[in-house]
Parts: structure tokens; sequence; C-alpha cells
């Protein structure tokens, strides 16, 4: 909450008050940068993306847009907000049999973008435009966020929905700090329409985050009035109005079991169990900060200091409280993956953001002392270790191996990060933070779009989708088509929604033996049930081209596919 006026007294021919006189441009220019590439080149994950991106699919096919399915399967663990979201942007930008998943992409590329925006507002309000300009590249180049702006799932969407809730927030917040007049009507209508839309794409979380930051920074500072000033009671019914009718509508449709699925058997599963194998001791997103908010992560220990010192400022307490009460619930939650902390980066950022500002303005210990050196050495390790496994390791184990392109490529990664401890060092910190965001992007990018694309190990789905499309006989969505021993996400996309997922090989060949000119995909662990089956009904069958080898990456294990069909009778 920090005067504005350092901004209009910079030099307008300089490239930083440039960027600062159209601050939400330069952003959305930045995610554009680093969100863009590799979104059309990556296929489908599995296998969150791939269950979003079919049920959607299906959603578009049948006309059914109250109940998600993926294939006969009632998907009634998320809400159906994404899911419409995609099929919006499926519609306009691909066309039937609607298998293009860049177009299901979308919603996150723009839930990423305006979450960049949204934390540029929360830095503005809270303190001035420079450190919302810092704050917002700095989260928009962390990894965990470009990773999820690639994804066609919940998340991206969700922390666009938590940053606009807390920008409302915190209007009200700094106008009761400082006795100004309440903030207009429409901020109460945006914080209901922020959280509404935020539980019909993923239940409770934002509305939890939030209240855990009123409630603490209302025990911290011992005031509530400020509370009562941003209206609850008017911003909850509009977040009634936005989810009542299809709540209502997937309750009649399922008889109540959406309810029961949804926060019986998800939601609260999670927090009493670890769902799915995904468990991890606590300090399990302490450790996970190294990989998924770097770069970002190399002003912590400056923000740790500058909060610590600054403990007794609204800022600061705002942001504290944003922070900490969620870090500790995800963190004894059994259930841990790591975008769970996502709603949580921005007060990261923000803190970063702010210690930088604040240290190149005041020349205080923010940036020089002992821990930050050692901080910024052990960031300097990790730069190496993320390079050294993007150019080495990960192509050399599940591509064609490395090349002197990706150590080209690599040159320009390596001297903007050398540049961000130079200025670092000499206590510049809005360079370092910008020589960082540069290292950042520049490394999402080359791993995006050069290097990720071309692991053809790790695409299994991808390439058996090729040989069968290959062939050209699937039948009507697919339906000529089946497969046994891997049942991923991903295929039913990439081939059509009546594929056929067989319970073992004796399935499979069963399939081909009653389905007219059909095609199985055989995992080599089911291959001796699938031709004792054929032995005992007389059957020959002639396989298409290579078997495809891969690794299945849900499961850790390599599998091997082959296809057939029937021999034709000579």
């Amino acid at each position: 909450m920090a005067s504005r006026s350092s901004a209009l007294s910079l030099d307008l021919s300089s490239p930083w008050s440039l960027a600062l006189a159209h601050p939400r441009i330069v952003l959305a220019i930045l995610c554009l940068l680093l969100y863009l590439p590799g979104l059309s080149a990556l296929p489908p994950l599995d296998r969150d993306e791939s269950r979003f991106a079919q049920s959607t699919k299906q959603m578009i096919e049948t006309g059914d847009f109250v109940q998600p399915r993926l294939q006969e399967e009632a998907r009634n663990k998320k809400p159906v907000g994404i899911y419409w979201m995609q099929a919006i942007t499926a519609e306009v930008f691909s066309s039937a049999p609607y298998n293009e998943v860049w177009a299901y992409r979308i919603p996150s590329v723009l839930g990423a973008l305006l979450a960049v925006i949204f934390v540029f507002g929360i830095g503005a309000k809270l303190y001035d435009r420079e450190t919302g300009l810092v704050a917002g590249g700095l989260m928009a180049s962390s990894l965990l966020l470009v990773g999820e702006a690639h994804i066609a799932k919940t998340d991206a969407v969700l922390l666009a929905c938590t940053a606009a809730a807390q920008l409302m927030i915190v209007h009200f917040f700094v106008a009761a700090r400082q006795g100004a007049p309440r903030p207009p009507l429409r901020y109460s209508i945006g914080l209901g329409v922020a959280l509404g839309l935020a539980i019909l794409v993923k239940g409770p979380i934002a509305p939890i985050v939030c209240t855990l930051t009123i409630v603490t920074v209302s025990l911290w500072e011992g005031r509530w009035g400020w509370f009562w000033s941003m209206r609850p009671i008017f911003a909850l019914y509009v977040v009634i109005l936005m989810n009542v009718p299809w709540l209502v509508a997937i309750m009649l449709v399922t008889k109540g079991q959406f309810m029961v699925d949804a926060f019986g058997h998800d939601f609260a599963a999670k927090l009493i169990g670890a769902e799915e194998s995904h468990w991890g001791p606590p300090g399990y997103y302490v450790g996970m900060l190294f990989v998924f908010f770097w770069p970002a992560w190399l002003f912590l220990v400056p923000a740790g200091i500058y909060a610590w010192a600054r403990r007794h400022e609204g800022a600061v307490r705002f942001l504290i409280s944003w922070l900490i009460p969620a870090w500790l619930l995800i963190e004894f939650a059994p259930t841990k993956l790591p975008h769970y902390a996502l709603p949580l980066y921005p007060a990261l950022a923000l803190l970063c953001a702010a210690a930088v500002m604040a240290a190149t303005r005041e020349s205080r210990n923010f940036l020089d002392s002992t821990s930050v050196k050692l901080g910024a050495a052990l960031w300097l390790l990790m730069t190496f270790a993320l390079i050294g496994a993007l150019m080495v390791y990960i192509p050399g184990t599940y591509g064609s191996g490395t090349s002197p392109l990706l150590w080209i490529l690599a040159v320009p990664i390596v001297i903007a990060a050398g540049f961000a401890l130079i200025f670092l060092v000499r206590l510049e910190g809005e360079k370092a933070a910008a020589a960082a965001i540069a290292a950042g992007g520049i490394f999402a990018v080359v791993a995006l779009a050069g290097v990720l694309p071309t692991l053809d190990h790790l695409m299994v789905s991808k390439r058996a989708a090729q040989l069968v499309a290959s062939t050209g006989a699937t039948g009507d969505k697919g339906s000529a088509v089946a497969v046994a021993g891997f049942h991923e996400p991903s295929l039913v996309f990439q081939i059509g929604t009546k594929m056929k997922l067989a319970k073992n090989g004796s399935e499979a060949a069963d399939f081909l033996a009653t389905t007219p000119n059909a095609l199985v995909l055989v995992e080599k662990s089911e291959e001796t049930s699938f031709h004792q089956r054929l032995n005992q009904q007389l059957l020959q069958v002639e396989q298409l081209g290579q078997p495809i080898v891969g690794l299945n990456y849900s499961k850790g294990k390599e599998v091997t596919l082959t296809l057939y069909r029937l021999r034709k009778a000579p």
C-alpha cells in the first residue's frame, strides 16, 4: 500500500517505464510467448488431461451438457464448468471428430494469462505498479503455471478464479485499512462471480483459500468490520445463482450420486487418505518449489527476510494470511500433487516482488545477506540441473538423444541466469527479476517446443493411434477398434469414443472374431491369452506395421503394443 509516485517519476524513454505504461499488455504478451509454444505439438497427456478432453468431446457428440462421461462411466468427481469452457473452444477451433487437443487447452491458456493479470492487479493495489509487474512476470514464468497452461484441465482456470477473488477482497481490505469509502457494488459482484465460477470449475478450493485468508488476517489485525463491507451475503447470492441450476440438474440426473462421488469419494477422501497412490510427507510442497516455482524462487530468501521485517504492514499480513494457513492445510493432507499448491503461488510471487522492489528503493538488506547468497548459489545449481535434465537426460532416455542444437539453445538460458545472479549481487533487484524471468521463459519455450514433442518413447498412444489410422478401418468413432492391456484415456481420445477397452487378451480375441473389419491392439502381457483364445476358435491373425514400444508414464511401465486383424481367407 505504498505510494505509486515512483512509477510516475521514471524516464518514459526507458524499457522499464514503457512496460509500466502498459503493464497488462506486456504481461499478456509474455504469457502468450510462454504458453503458445508446444500447445499443438504436445499429444494428449495421461491421465487427467485426456479424461477431461474425452469427456468434453462426448458432451459435444451427445449434446448432453449436464453430466460428463468417460465412455460409459459417469465422471462425478468434478463440477461441469471446465467441460463447458472446453466444449466452447473445441467447437469454435476444431471440427469433427474433435480430437485436436490444443483446442481443449485454450481455457487453460486464458486462465493462466488472466491469473497473471490479476496478480499484477493485487500487487498494484497492495503496493504499486512496479511491484505488480515484477510479481506478474515471476508468476507467469514459474514452471508449474507454464505447465498447467499447456494442459486441458481445471487448475489454470481455478488459479484465475482464486486470484480474481483475492483481488476483489484486497480492494475492501485496503479501503478499510486506509479509512477510504467502501468500494462500489461491482467489486462484491466480482467476488461472487469469481467464487461462483471457481466452484463450478473445481468445487470449494477457492472459497476455502479465500476464507482462510480473511479469517487469518482479521484475527491478526483484530478487526472484522471490513469483512461485512464486502457485502458477503450479496456475493453469496451471486454464487448460489451461478451454481444452483446445474446442481439441481445433476442431482436429478444422477439421483444424488454426484454429491456422494464428488464430495464423499473424491474431495473428502483426499483429506483423510492418499488417493490413487498420490502420497507425500509434510514438507512435500516446500521441496516441490525448487522445480515448480523456478525461476522465481531465487527471491524466496529475500521474501522471507522482507516478510519478517514488515510483518506489521497490512500488505504483508494479507499475503502471509493467504499463504500460510492454506499451505499448512495441503502439507498435512495425505493426498499430494504438485498443482495443489498453485493457488498459493501468487502470494509467494507478490512477496518476492515486494522484497525485490523494497531492496532496490531503500537499500535495505533484503538482497544483501549471506543467506541470500547461499540461496542464489543453490538456485544456480538447480538451474544447471534443470538444463542438464532437459538437454541431456530426458532426450537421451525418452527421445533420440541430445544434439548440438540443444546445447546451443542452452546458452541463452545460462547467460540469463548468470545475469540474474550478477544483478542480485549488485542489489539491482528489478534487473535480477527480469533476467530470471528471461531464463525461465527461454527454458520453457525450449522444453515445450523443442524437447518434449520429440520424446517418442513417451508417446505410446499417439503412435498407436497413428498406426490404427493408417489402416483406414476404425468404424464409427473407433467402434471397430479394441485394446487389451493398455487402457489410457489418451488412446480413447485419439481413436474414438466407441473403441473397446477389453478386459484381457481373450476378450480382445472375441471382439476380433465378432466385429466386422475389426482391429485390436494387444499389449505383450496379454499376448498369450489373446492367441490361446484365437486358437480355440481356429482363427488366424496378421500383424499390421511394427509393434509400438514405449513407456506408459502413468504407471512407470514399459509396454509393447501390436496391432492385429483377422487374416483373410485365401
